[in-house]
């Protein structure tokens, strides 16, 4: 961890322990995504989630995750975030086919190859 960004050493520890892009995960849709992908789909389901309880007044997810430190998806372990994707997948997909998410799926999240995304 680079001290600069840390100077007290209270920031989560980095506990993906592989390369983030190299792709190793099959979903559900026969996608095979790296580390870096489903972290990256795990925030934007958790950003969607965070919006609609905004957008109803209601801010515990936001306060729960401010509150506790949370480690971040990029920072996960490979079996935690795996379980965290599990979790969300489904929710994802369908944000993603209604245009739900707050912003467009990373540029190596191979969901690029089937729809037809201009760039």
């Amino acid at each position: 961890m680079n001290e600069k960004f840390d100077p007290l050493g209270t920031l989560p520890a980095n506990l993906n322990d592989q390369e983030a892009h190299e792709p190793y995960y099959e979903d559900s849709r026969a996608m095979v995504l790296s580390h870096y992908v489903m972290a990256e789909r795990c925030m934007q389901v958790e950003a969607a989630k965070i919006y609609a309880d905004y957008l109803e007044g209601d801010y515990s997810t936001l306060s729960y995750i401010l509150e506790g430190g949370f480690r971040g998806f990029h920072k996960m372990s490979r079996e935690d975030l795996e379980a965290e994707y599990r979790e969300i997948e489904e929710s994802w997909y369908e944000l993603e086919s209604i245009n739900g998410l707050q912003w467009e799926a990373y540029e190596e999240d191979p969901i690029w190859n089937i729809t037809e995304k201009s760039a």
